[in-house]
């Protein structure tokens, strides 16, 4: 069976389907400049991503006249180098985005600041600001931390699938290269023009399809193979995106977050030290959408080893914007970027299966109880 992608017209009445035809851009008279790359500024979430696009033919380098297509910022602050073809990559794509991260990774928060300024015609100060909001921050330290990129065409020669494998294995904790697969369709009935956006590479969410020998029934075998090693990111990465995954497929579809605003990440307090984080967005209805409010939930080590889970709901102003009434005997008002956060403690242990389901049963009431009051703001 093939894997390629396709698209049926359904008749609901008839209860017939009928294939419409997968096309070549170039045979619409499409152009990367002119249309796809339009499309993708536009509209940035067709490559999966939630990103900032602050640059577009950029070509502001000092010892080279070359030009990208798009440049945009992540929600980590990274820089994502962003290269379009229209119906084939061609062998050396990847080569040419490599090239233009190398020329970003030493660009500081002030010259990104001029190329985002440019590219929406305001003042360097709105373009600060807008920053900041994309980042959920009150300073641009994160900006720029690192560089990745995103590939989008029609098809893909094996020349770039196979380096962009590599590269992404390479680096197991992070992936540097992302392959979007952008398939025009065209429906000669209407005359209407749809295109199928399918990232590639890597696959996402692959874990949750697996099964895996349970960690406890591993750890007492005596006779087991050693583990490979990976690093505790991964593993906490893991344990976040599972715990979340139970908490929330089991809440009703209208307080559901969206499966594409959800993100890990990490973040250095002067408290906890190093932790880690998963945002919950409901990106498509306000008062959240605006990333001015959401779900975070937190992860920090404790000198005993285990981990402590707290949810955040931010940003509020006060602590009377979630009513009267307590949400959690324990909860606690937190500053946090310049604004203030709902803490609520969540359980402290291992990273494993029974916390994973301990965590998601604690988290999942107050999603129900708390959603719909943020709901109520937005009218």
């Amino acid at each position: 069976m093939s894997g390629d992608p396709q698209l049926f017209r359904v008749n609901p009445e008839s209860q017939q389907s009928e294939r419409i035809e997968e096309v070549d851009f170039a045979r619409l008279g499409l152009r990367e400049r002119r249309d796809i790359q339009e499309w993708v500024a536009a509209n940035p979430g067709i490559l999966g991503d939630d990103l900032l696009m602050i640059g577009k033919e950029f070509s502001g380098f000092d010892q080279t006249s070359e030009r990208l297509d798009l440049l945009a910022v992540d929600l980590d602050g990274r820089l994502v180098i962003i290269e379009l073809k229209r119906d084939d990559t061609g062998s050396d794509v990847h080569w040419q985005a490599i090239k233009y991260a190398s020329y970003f990774q030493r660009a500081t928060a002030d010259a990104l600041i001029g190329v985002a300024s440019d590219y929406w015609k305001e003042s360097p100060e709105d373009a600060e600001t807008r920053l900041f909001q994309h980042l959920g921050a009150d300073d641009l330290n994160a900006l720029n931390n690192d560089q990745r990129i995103i590939l989008a065409s029609h098809r893909f020669a094996p020349e770039v699938t196979s380096a962009a494998l590599w590269i992404n294995q390479k680096v197991p904790t992070e992936d540097l290269i992302t392959c979007v697969r952008l398939t025009p369709y065209r429906d000669a009935q209407t005359d209407s023009l749809y295109v199928q956006a399918t990232t590639i590479i890597p696959i996402p969410e692959a874990e949750q399809y697996l099964v895996n020998i349970d960690s406890n029934a591993l750890q007492n075998s005596r006779n087991r193979s050693a583990p490979r090693a990976r690093s505790r990111d991964d593993e906490v990465d893991v344990f976040i995106r599972k715990a979340v995954r139970l908490a929330i497929d089991e809440l009703p579809g209208e307080i559901k977050p969206n499966q594409q605003s959800r993100r890990a990440g990490n973040a250095d307090l002067p408290i906890w030290g190093k932790v880690r984080w998963f945002h919950l967005w409901y990106t498509r209805r306000p008062p959240w959408r605006n990333h001015g409010i959401s779900y975070r939930i937190h992860l920090a080590p404790t000198e005993a080893g285990q981990w402590a889970v707290f949810l955040r709901i931010a940003f509020l102003q006060s602590e009377s914007d979630l009513g009267d009434a307590p949400i959690h005997p324990q909860q606690s008002l937190v500053d946090i970027w310049g604004g203030k956060a709902l803490s609520v403690p969540i359980g402290i242990g291992d990273l494993g299966d029974d916390f994973a389901q301990e965590v998601a049963a604690n988290i999942r009431p107050l999603i129900e109880q708390i959603t719909p009051i943020i709901d109520d703001w937005g009218g």
